[in-house]
């Protein structure tokens, strides 16, 4: 058993393995969960889904966070959540993707809001990135809550994107209002 990076009032996140295969076919062969992921909303075929999966896990060897694998406190899969490197920028991007059933019930902004913290208390990076097309208003909602900024809009994959920002606590004391 994989033990838990964190645990919040109902949900507990750990890297994935190998064994997770199924539960994010399960996540990702849902088009409405992957209508805001790509240009098209379809679902995920299984090679794609490997191939995400071998990645989540060589990134968390490797940086010591990725993807992680969310579920409920009684074992129940939720979705995905984490970090990931947006290359354009070589900054660190945050996300999160749950199963239809778990949404608009808070899970999101309670997941949200642990991994901001987790972030700056295990890292050292001055800052973290949240992007969301600009009608997946829920997700937007989600990262303000969590403390994100509005920064830009950008292409991402050729979806219009709007990109958030979160300062670390250190940086947040040495900014100046706007």
């Amino acid at each position: 058993m994989t033990l838990p990076i964190l645990e919040t009032k109902r949900l507990r996140a750990r890297p994935f393995t190998s064994d997770d295969l199924a539960d994010l076919v399960s996540l990702h062969s849902n088009p409405e969960v992957n209508r805001y992921l790509q240009p098209t909303n379809v679902a995920w075929d299984v090679a794609i889904v490997k191939k995400r999966l071998a990645s989540f896990i060589e990134t968390q060897e490797l940086m010591g966070f990725s993807q992680w694998h969310l579920s409920t406190h009684e074992g129940e899969f939720v979705g995905r959540a984490g970090f990931s490197l947006y290359e354009k920028t070589a900054e660190v991007e945050m996300d999160y993707t749950l199963l239809e059933h778990f949404w608009n019930k808070r899970f999101g902004s309670e997941i949200a809001q642990a991994l901001v913290e987790w972030f700056f208390e295990n890292t050292y990076y001055s800052h973290l990135l949240a992007f969301a097309h600009p009608e997946n208003h829920a997700s937007k909602k989600v990262m303000k809550r969590a403390g994100f900024e509005f920064r830009e809009t950008r292409l991402v994959d050729g979806l219009p994107c709007e990109f958030y920002q979160v300062l670390s606590p250190s940086c947040q004391k040495l900014a100046v209002p706007a």
